[in-house]
């Protein structure tokens, strides 16, 4: 037995004992994880994969077959070469399995050896665009140490402006300081204004109730003089009438007067110490003064 045929059974013992059915892949998992080396092709692994199953059957047969009656033994014979038959007819059938994976994987690795090509002509592509972004990294970091200068003057220009606020929010507080003043003042301000308010509004009430009583006496005062008033006007109506009176009289006097002076001056029998008597009777009578009214 061959050393590589060794290892194959040595790696199905070991599987079958782990309860796992032994395989191309777990024996030559097995064997790299053992040695650290591949030992064989998939076809010889399969091959003494085959001799180890037809190993195991022998070893049962011929262990199953030692102390039976004859028949019994033909009969355990024919059962066993049918398990043997249909155990190849399995392996023949994983043969054909194994080859039309091993065809798939042969498929794969052309598969992958394109992919490795397209792989190669991407990597250049990127390699490319690897300088592109270099070069664009060399201009970003130009840019960068701008906006960082900028970003400094931005900071001390910040600085100021906090500075600022701050003696703005000193100014702030000492305002509202004197704004809190301002509104104490204020209310006791307020406070006195409705005091005031209230003394003024005693005073109105007083005030209004004396204008009240004045302007009771005023027209009570008013009323009685205006029938004085009335009565005098009643007196001068009276006046007038008399006075009005007394001038008629007076002008028929005088019409009368001057009738007989015309008269006596036409009849030429009256001296002249009489024209100057009767001249001085007019005189008189013209100097009836009128009473004002």
């Amino acid at each position: 037995m061959s050393e590589r045929q060794n290892l194959s059974w040595t790696a199905c013992d070991t599987l079958a004992a782990q309860g796992k059915k032994p395989s191309i892949g777990l024996v030559r998992e097995w064997t790299i994880a053992t040695t650290g080396a591949k030992k064989g092709s998939d076809g010889d692994v399969q091959k003494d994969i085959n001799d180890w199953y037809a190993d195991l059957l022998k070893l049962k047969r011929d262990k199953g077959i030692i102390g039976l009656p004859d028949a019994v033994a033909a009969l355990t014979r024919e059962l066993w070469h049918f398990a043997v038959e249909s155990a190849n007819d399995t392996l023949t059938d994983e043969r054909t399995a194994l080859a039309a994976e091993k065809a798939q994987t042969e498929k794969l690795i052309d598969l992958a050896k394109e992919g490795t090509l397209a792989a190669i002509t991407t990597s250049n592509e990127l390699k490319e665009q690897l300088a592109i972004a270099n070069a664009t990294l060399l201009a970003r970091d130009e840019q960068i140490k701008r906006l960082e200068e900028i970003l400094s003057e931005q900071r001390a220009t910040s600085q100021a402006k906090d500075e600022r606020i701050a003696g703005l929010t000193v100014d702030l507080s000492r305002k509202a300081e004197e704004q809190a003043a301002g509104l104490a003042e204020l209310d006791g301000l307020r406070k006195h204004s409705l005091l005031e308010i209230d003394r003024a509004r005693g005073e109105s009430k007083h005030w209004k109730a004396e204008f009240n009583r004045v302007e009771t006496e005023t027209k009570s005062a008013a009323q009685v003089y205006r029938e004085k008033i009335a009565v005098l006007d009643n007196e001068l109506s009276r006046t007038h009438g008399r006075l009005s009176a007394v001038e008629e009289s007076l002008a028929e006097a005088n019409r009368r007067m001057e009738i007989l002076v015309t008269e006596l001056a036409a009849s030429n029998t009256v001296v002249p110490a009489t024209k100057q008597r009767f001249g001085i009777g007019k005189h008189r009578v013209g100097a009836v003064r009128r009473r004002k009214p």
